[in-house]
């Protein structure tokens, strides 16, 4: 399993690589955020790591960035130093940094890997209606998107499809026809404080239709 760390070099990255190495966890690192989104759509990783030092200096991009990482794959923001260990924000402020920590790569370890999409993700909240490929268009769910791009979307739901399977989306800002969509990923209700939904590409996109999300989108 890879993970991907924003970190400091010299003894704090030393006591990083400890502790995944003793896990069995290969860590990919970066000196910067954005050194980091650079190259995560050719890195498959199951969760990411950002030290506190790192959010402290990053500017405005950069944080745009990492709520970008922060909305796809468990993350966790922790701090080292000698004395006191890690420290970790995660799941529950009153446990420790080693518990939260654990916890955090029992998330990662029940996440599918991925990479980050190549498409540049807005932050739009279409109010959405969904329904499985193969069934009527009034069994649709109510959801919103949380953000889309030109290849595809992040539907907020309780109550996701499964994985691999295919489902018309209508947005209801952008046109009254649906799209479909094919889902790559999930999150259940109840992961990690994290906004529960699918990710989900386009398919077959009509032409008028790629028009019309393209004008949205502007």
């Amino acid at each position: 399993m890879q993970i991907a760390i924003v970190s400091r070099t010299g003894p704090v990255l030393d006591a990083y690589r400890r502790f995944f190495e003793a896990h069995g966890i290969e860590l990919i690192h970066q000196n910067s955020i954005a050194e980091l989104f650079q190259q995560l759509p050719e890195t498959v990783i199951s969760g990411v790591v950002i030290d506190i030092q790192a959010v402290l200096r990053a500017d405005e991009k950069e944080k745009n960035r990492l709520q970008t990482l922060e909305e796809v794959f468990p993350n966790v923001r922790t701090n080292w130093n000698p004395e006191m260990g890690f420290r970790a924000l995660y799941n529950d402020s009153a446990k420790s940094g080693e518990d939260n920590m654990a916890a955090f790569l029992e998330d990662c370890r029940n996440f599918k890997p991925r990479a980050l999409r190549k498409d540049r993700r807005l932050d739009m909240n279409f109010n959405v209606l969904f329904w499985p490929i193969d069934a009527f268009a009034e069994t649709a769910q109510r959801a919103y998107t949380l953000n889309v791009s030109y290849g595809g979307l992040f539907v907020c739901t309780c109550y996701a499809p499964p994985e691999a399977s295919f489902v018309w989306v209508r947005l209801r800002e952008v046109d009254e026809r649906p799209f479909k969509v094919l889902v790559k990923w999930t999150l259940a209700w109840g992961t990690g404080m994290r906004v529960p939904g699918f990710g989900g590409s386009f398919v077959e996109l009509e032409t008028s239709l790629a028009a019309k999300l393209e004008a949205a989108l502007r």
